[in-house]
């Protein structure tokens, strides 16, 4: 590929820490690896477009390789538009984060190393087909799938590194040739499992719906009101529905709740919880509001950090001291 972008955005280390954004399950489709100067870089495809980054305490580089055949990507000053939105650069997070610490110990303890967390500003239809795909799933295996559903139905951007790189997929390109029936025995045959029908089905109510009419829609409905047209998808529960609302409609008081957070809020929050085994409606609702109660407005955005602070991956930046705040009474229970 020789045409391309490239620059750099002032930003803070201290205020985007790539490794917990890119790599802690909001998104599947990047990759860490190391250049020619021995220099962490990050790549992947967003905005239909195949980008790669790297950062310095001050500085955001940027290297954009756009659709050949489909872009709206014109000048590197668009190029610094897209990452600000992509990243939510205009959320002053230190600012809320100094909040969230005054608000609870817990995250005042955790947020000392993860702190740079950001909330991506993500497309609805690839943030639904993927959360689809991350149930019951790991994040290698989820990012496999959504690798061979864009070779698969998406455009080829072009050739980086050691394979081909595809823009994600439309509504009409997952339909137009194959109709709902035809991609889900796809899906099925690419080892998608039961998720194959959800996707199908889901891909079809979206279009029956409107579309990216109905994901403005959404975008412009109070939360809880958003949340429930979204939980009409085949498939798509309230956990995934918040996902939905937080990382693409800008429902940033949308908390999802997987294990991970059911886990902390009965280890430091919420420790009556502690013998209840499976998180029903009536808990989930319980959880949230907490959280909401807690953390502000912004508790979505909260709950994205705590959620970092519970991967393996990222364990070695938490405190050493950190597993050591449940209350007495519950240090013999199980988390």
């Amino acid at each position: 590929m020789s045409n391309y972008y490239e620059g750099c955005l002032a930003v803070k280390e201290s205020e985007l820490n790539l490794d917990l954004t890119l790599l802690g399950g909001q998104s599947f489709r990047w990759q860490k690896s190391v250049n020619c100067k021995d220099e962490p870089e990050w790549r992947g495809v967003v905005f239909n477009a195949f980008w790669t980054l790297r950062q310095n305490q001050e500085c955001l580089f940027y290297k954009v390789h756009p659709n050949p055949l489909h872009s709206e990507i014109t000048d590197e000053q668009h190029c610094k538009q897209l990452l600000k939105l992509y990243f939510r650069l205009d959320f002053d997070l230190l600012k809320q984060v100094n909040r969230w610490r005054r608000a609870h110990q817990h995250f005042d303890k955790i947020a000392i190393h993860l702190k740079a967390v950001r909330v991506l500003n993500q497309d609805p239809l690839e943030n639904i087909i993927s959360f689809i795909c991350s149930q019951n799933n790991n994040i290698k295996r989820i990012s496999n799938m959504i690798q061979w559903l864009c070779s698969t139905y998406g455009e080829k951007i072009g050739h980086f590194g050691d394979r081909d790189e595809f823009s994600f997929p439309t509504i009409d390109s997952l339909l137009k040739s194959q109709g709902r029936v035809n991609l889900e025995s796809s899906l099925r045959s690419a080892k998608f499992g039961y998720r194959a029908k959800f996707i199908a089905q889901s891909v079809q109510k979206i279009n029956e719906f409107g579309g990216s009419e109905w994901f403005k829609k959404l975008h412009s409905l109070p939360y809880t009101e958003a949340r429930q047209e979204l939980a009409q998808l085949p498939g798509i529960g309230y956990k995934v529905a918040d996902c939905i609302c937080l990382m693409s409609l800008n429902h940033l008081e949308s908390v999802p709740i997987d294990t991970h957070i059911f886990k902390i809020a009965q280890r430091v929050y919420l420790p009556e919880l502690v013998k209840v085994k499976s998180v029903t409606p009536k808990i989930y609702d319980e959880i949230a509001e907490h959280f909401r109660k807690v953390y502000g407005k912004y508790a979505g955005w909260a709950q994205a950090i705590l959620f970092c602070s519970e991967l393996q991956q990222f364990q070695l930046k938490r405190s050493p001291d950190d597993s050591k705040e449940a209350p007495k009474k519950n240090s013999k229970k199980k988390r």
